[in-house]
């Protein structure tokens, strides 16, 4: 038989709605101008897929970066804790992501809303 066609009317689409927040410390001194994101993931045992440059999966060319600015650049030193929290938000016909620095400085809530970009479903 045939697969049966997901109606959401019944039952509704779960919510994809994500929040992580990350404490790294900075490699150098200088200015921080936003951070990347790269999709890394280990599917089983030696299988895995990457686009991040030390793990590159040869031929993959389906997925990019993500790069997420900070609005008023923050000054850093080597050794500095940086502390970021992100939120992945979605609406039916849209997603989109949100992040805030909490140290060394706390910004404000970059990308509310997707208000500047959001991927659209």
């Amino acid at each position: 038989s045939h697969p049966t066609r997901f109606n959401d009317t019944l039952h509704p689409l779960p919510c994809n709605n994500r929040y992580t927040a990350l404490t790294f410390a900075a490699a150098h001194t200088g200015v921080m101008h936003g951070l990347v994101g790269y999709f890394d993931a280990q599917l089983y045992k030696d299988v895995s897929l990457s686009i991040h440059p030390d793990t590159h999966t040869k031929g993959m060319f389906s997925w990019f970066p993500i790069y997420f600015p900070i609005r008023i650049p923050v000054a850093v030193t080597a050794g500095q804790a940086i502390e970021v929290h992100f939120w992945r938000k979605a609406e039916r016909q849209k997603v989109w992501y949100e992040w805030a620095l909490l140290k060394p400085v706390v910004s404000q809530i970059q990308n509310p809303n997707g208000r500047s970009f959001t991927i659209g479903l």
